[in-house]
């Protein structure tokens, strides 16, 4: 048997928790030596102390793992809750991941306020361009990108080899959203193809022609999401130096699509459809 403070190394928690764990009829020792006091344990306890650690790695409350205790709950049930709570734990981490380079984009703006250059946006003519795409509101724009992954794996042997191009997305909601975004996307084409197809998790993809644009002021960003704050902003700069205004929906064409292992390597031609404002008569 291992005395406490032997147990607490290879049990790897502490002395304090353990006796804490004693007093209140959680998780004992095997032995108290009712002369000196000392408490022994031995190492086939670890599977119920592991039990415990887990249940309140899991945010139970002492109170919630003693019930559970007394209940016996199976290693299966420990270890589906303990995969649930991972799950939560890295979709929490990546929210905190993409709160963070939103921040930082925006702290790049402050500190480089005044000091922007307009002359990476470029002015060209938009052919009418035939789109694999689906129209959808999306409960946050992080969704598109299960989108594309489930597309990348699926087009390719459902259409013509030659057929797919860049992967874009048309913003069709009339102002700057990150949830209930309305959104349409999918992959430019280099032909036109007859076939729809069916995503497994929901939508269905059918041909449609993006429409010819006269005159787009278009620029690129490379990387995040938030790293295209300092694109659309210069071109709002330049629309107002020059006297022009938006005139359609922007579209994003992905050179370099986001991959979420190395999303600072995406690169991305953000288009947006401008006109020449009326000039008042005088």
């Amino acid at each position: 048997m291992f005395r406490i403070g032997e147990f607490s190394r290879i049990a790897q928690t502490t002395v304090k928790q353990l006796r804490y764990y004693d007093e209140i009829g959680l998780f004992q020792p095997e032995h108290i030596d009712r002369f000196t006091g000392y408490r022994y344990y031995r190492a086939a306890q670890l599977p119920d102390l592991n039990r415990i650690l887990a249940m309140k790695d899991l945010g139970l409350t002492l109170e919630q793992i003693k019930r559970l205790v007394a209940d016996d709950v199976s290693a299966d049930e420990i270890r589906g809750m303990l995969s649930l709570k991972k799950a939560q734990v890295e979709q929490e981490l990546h929210q905190q991941i993409e709160r963070l380079h939103h921040i930082e984009a925006r702290l790049r703006q402050v500190e480089q306020e005044g000091e922007m250059a307009v002359d990476d946006i470029v002015l060209k003519e938009l052919p009418p361009q035939p789109f694999f795409s689906f129209r959808e509101t999306l409960p946050h724009i992080r969704k598109s990108q299960l989108y594309l992954k489930e597309m990348k794996k699926l087009l390719p042997s459902r259409l013509p080899k030659k057929a797919l191009s860049h992967f874009a997305a048309v913003y069709h909601s009339q102002a700057f959203e990150l949830e209930s975004v309305d959104i349409e996307i999918g992959f430019l084409l280099n032909e036109g193809v007859d076939e729809a197809v069916q995503l497994r998790s929901g939508p269905e993809l059918t041909m449609n022609i993006l429409p010819r644009v006269e005159t787009a002021a278009c620029a690129v960003r490379v990387g995040t999401l938030p790293d295209g704050y300092e694109s659309y902003a210069n071109m709002g700069r330049w629309m107002e130096a020059n006297g022009y205004e938006m005139a359609g929906n922007v579209r994003e064409v992905f050179i370099v699509p986001p991959n979420p292992e190395r999303v600072e390597e995406t690169v991305c031609e953000i288009q947006l459809p401008v006109t020449l404002m009326e000039r008042p008569l005088t």
